[in-house]
């Protein structure tokens, strides 16, 4: 795709346009040097098999700008209706070349893109929120997050670390079945999963009666989301906040962060608020409607949840 000002929007095909692309993500998007490769923290669209969800802009062979665009299923719980929803990420442009209306032009090629490929929305993460305000996207959705500080108890419930590359894939679907059950839900498969779970500085921690998982939880995602528990799987609230505590405890960690769903059923969200120091409420994401059932995408989304493996 040519644009005015001699831009082009591809795939990269090679390992060295990988590697430069990398090196821009790592450079735009990272404060600090990271003891593992970028593209670690994102092995579903930033390897060799992912190389159809990566647009670079170039600028003769250089790599200017970068998003994702990752074509997701979105499944409702109760007759298994899905809508196909694009999420957008690793969204960069180098520094010298800001201001220039480069990534504004990637965006575009990104609908045109997912509307090709019959996507109904687009979802991004971002902080630039007048930025994105002025290409259609608005807020949308809720979370929660809890701030539960370690208390002066000191139970063990039996929930500990566990590498990810032992578990069955039995487990993995017990741990997706374990999730509080809402309305809508993007799929993810077992392979997907499995992948997810090797992102570096990702702990897994898990308690089972028996040889069957009771609970799970997932802290920190790469250099995101350290401190917080942005994934889980439990009975109920008493139960995942006894093993966070035990966790804190084990592990001697002054407090945590519980990320979850802003439309949990009162039966968690009544007991969590009792439980933790206090709580703060948040947009789920931003997301602009692109197809005919954009609206419908959009409005789905608000009542289901981008769990933290998802987000990019």
């Amino acid at each position: 795709m040519e644009s005015a000002r001699a831009l082009t929007i591809a795939n990269p095909t090679t390992h060295t346009e990988r590697t430069n692309r990398d090196t821009l993500l790592t450079q735009s998007l990272r404060d600090n040097s990271l003891p593992w490769a970028y593209a670690r923290e994102y092995p579903l669209v930033l390897s060799g098999t992912g190389d159809h969800t990566s647009w670079c802009v170039y600028e003769g062979v250089t790599i200017v700008a970068h998003a994702n665009l990752w074509p997701r299923n979105l499944t409702r719980l109760s007759d298994q209706k899905t809508i196909q929803v694009g999420l957008v990420g690793n969204v960069a442009t180098h520094p010298d070349k800001r201001g220039q209306g480069i990534m504004s032009t990637l965006m575009s090629h990104l609908e045109k893109t997912a509307l090709s490929q019959n996507l109904q929305t687009l979802v991004l993460w971002s902080d630039l929120l007048e930025f994105y305000q002025t290409l259609g996207f608005t807020s949308i959705g809720r979370e929660f997050r809890f701030r539960i500080l370690k208390d002066d108890r000191g139970r063990s419930t039996g929930i500990i670390p566990v590498q990810h590359d032992i578990l069955t894939d039995q487990d993995l679907e017990s741990m997706l079945r374990h999730r509080p059950k809402l309305e809508w839900t993007l799929e993810r498969s077992i392979d997907d999963f499995r992948a997810l779970l090797g992102i570096p500085d990702t702990s897994l921690f898990v308690r089972r009666k028996g040889a069957r998982i009771q609970s799970w939880m997932l802290i920190g995602k790469g250099a995101d989301m350290r401190g917080v528990i942005h994934e889980w799987g439990s009975i109920s609230a008493d139960e995942l906040v006894a093993d966070i505590q035990s966790i804190l405890h084990s592990h001697d960690i002054a407090e945590l962060t519980l990320l979850t769903p802003g439309n949990l059923h009162h039966h968690w969200v009544s007991p969590l608020k009792l439980r933790s120091t206090g709580h703060t409420e948040h947009p789920m994401a931003l997301a602009r409607g692109i197809g005919i059932h954009g609206s419908d995408a959009t409005n789905a989304l608000s009542k289901g949840f981008i769990w933290g493996l998802d987000s990019i």
